[in-house]
């Protein structure tokens, strides 16, 4: 019987010895958080391993986080979702509609944006940005020839309609010959003109009917317009006044003083715009009203889409740019000690409990096998 408690009492200790052995080794990972000295001599183990290695481990977690668990591979990807796309496109529509449900004035906008005086500084601000960039596309183009700054859709637009615009104008040309008023210009021209031959003129007037010639003019002038060959050449000459237009640099177009009449302008009309009160009291969800399913149906998305799809190309560099290794390692540095052990603890609780019972059960059974082995010796 007494060898049985023995046996017994051997094994609780030995369970009791593994348990704590365990116990204390765990404790050792966080405690102690200082190192711990005896005049100059330091404990050993002291500070605990996550304490005296806590920036290499900050460091290590960082690295392990950048290169297998967020890369930028798997960002790309993520952007490239059909999923995030689809969701991010229904937010935004459902902001956007939550916002159309609302009444904000371009005014109350400014002032929410913490403008004070919104409207004078959003008229102010208006102004004077549309006056400073269109003075810096002129300066910054001014070399520039006029044909590479209209886009090619335009420049096609224009050249095919060049030849309904001399039409137009030989139409109006026509009209205006038949007219009253053309017909005195007709007249007046022909008086100017023998009257600046003087006696030359004044002699040939007294054998020529000047209202006769003058509708033997009108006559005749409407005769020209009307051939055929008129019209070509009419669009032949507007097209190579274009062509050399858009050969010109657009400095050649606007002369320092032109530019600063058209500048000043510019500021006027931005101004004159901004003032309207109706435009500036008027919610601006009545403007968008009439465009609301456009924007929701196919604005928003395009938008979406294409800042994934920027996202995405340019995923690694801004990735890079984040630099996601180096935010763990200080956000790591952040949390105290006793923080760092509470998420261990919180996350891995469990774990370190059975640790700790299996040292214990082990122990025991070295304990067992201990007092068993007595009996042979």
């Amino acid at each position: 019987m007494n060898i049985w408690i023995s046996i017994l009492i051997m094994m609780v200790i030995g369970g009791f010895i593994g348990m704590m052995t365990n116990f204390i080794a765990i404790r050792m990972l966080f405690r102690p958080y200082k190192a711990i000295f005896l005049g100059k001599w330091r404990l050993p183990f002291t500070p605990g391993l996550i304490p005296k290695r806590r920036d290499e481990l900050a460091q290590k977690i960082g690295q392990v986080v950048t290169e297998h668990l967020l890369t930028g591979d798997m960002i790309q990807k993520k952007l490239q979702d059909e999923r995030l796309r689809d969701g991010l496109t229904e937010t935004a529509q459902e902001f956007f509609k939550e916002k159309m449900a609302l009444e904000t004035t371009p005014t109350e906008l400014a002032e929410f944006a913490g403008f004070q005086n919104g409207k004078e500084r959003l008229v102010d601000w208006v102004s004077n940005k549309a006056v400073s960039e269109t003075e810096r596309f002129l300066n910054e183009k001014e070399t520039t020839k006029l044909e590479k700054l209209i886009p090619d859709a335009a420049n096609v637009f224009l050249l095919k309609n060049l030849a309904g615009l001399s039409e137009m104008g030989i139409a109006r040309a026509t009209d205006y010959l038949q007219s009253d008023a053309g017909k005195k210009q007709i007249h007046l021209m022909l008086e100017t003109f023998f009257e600046e031959h003087g006696k030359m003129g004044s002699f040939a007037k007294m054998f020529l009917n000047v209202d006769a010639l003058t509708e033997k003019a009108q006559r005749e002038l409407e005769k020209l317009l009307k051939r055929p060959e008129m019209k070509e050449t009419l669009e032949n000459l507007l097209i190579t006044e274009y062509q050399a237009l858009l050969e010109s640099d657009l400095g050649e177009l606007v002369s320092p003083k032109k530019k600063e009449d058209f500048l000043r302008q510019v500021g006027y009309e931005a101004r004159c715009f901004l003032e309207n009160e109706k435009w500036l009291n008027r919610p601006i969800q009545e403007n968008l009203a009439k465009y609301e399913e456009q924007i929701t149906g196919h604005l928003i998305p395009y938008i979406v889409e294409r800042l994934l799809a920027f996202a995405s190309s340019h995923s690694t560099d801004l990735f890079n740019r984040l630099e996601i290794a180096v935010l763990i390692e200080s956000q790591i540095a952040t949390f105290s000690l006793h923080e760092m052990e509470q998420i261990v603890i919180s996350i891995s609780g469990k774990e370190l409990k059975m640790i700790t019972y299996l040292g214990g059960i082990l122990g025991g059974v070295i304990g067992i096998v201990q007092g068993v082995l007595t009996l042979w010796i």
